[in-house]
């Protein structure tokens, strides 16, 4: 299935219009997950997100007092500019492109992350030492999301 630009659109009002911070629709060819950028929606209930995980509002919780943690500590974030999958290496089973203690340039890549089957690079915004590498390989990342700390 094939989803055109003006139904993504549609689904995007839709999932305003009902005041949902997040929404993932999943099937063998398309995945589609939303995550409303504002602080002021919030969950109405609990749901059922890819992989038929349950997500609690505790556990949402949680993940924003870790976020919170991880912006306040020194450095530059270099964040994921899509949703998708993060790899580490530009091949399966390699070594990663970055890891903690790495120097880095602005404009060299630092991972991958894979968005409708497409692999995209994320290029370092900042140059210096990475601290912290954010997120695991294989690991589903959201827009935004912190994937390094670079000091």
């Amino acid at each position: 299935m094939k989803l055109e630009l003006n139904e993504i659109f549609a689904v995007i009002d839709k999932v305003k219009d009902a005041n949902l911070a997040s929404f993932t629709y999943e099937d063998e060819d398309i995945c589609l997950k939303l995550k409303y950028p504002f602080g002021d929606a919030v969950p109405q209930s609990a749901g059922v997100f890819p992989a038929g995980k349950n997500i609690r509002p505790e556990d949402a919780a949680g993940k924003e007092t870790e976020a919170e943690e991880t912006a306040q500590k020194p450095g530059n974030l270099q964040k994921s500019p899509m949703v998708g999958v993060f790899y580490a290496s530009d091949q399966e089973g390699g070594e990663p492109l970055t890891k903690p203690g790495d120097q880095v340039k602005e404009g060299q890549v630092l991972g991958i992350v894979e968005a409708m089957k497409l692999m995209n690079e994320i290029k370092a915004e900042y140059s210096g030492t990475v601290e912290e590498v954010l997120v695991e390989n294989g690991q589903m990342v959201e827009y935004g999301q912190p994937l390094f700390r670079i000091v």
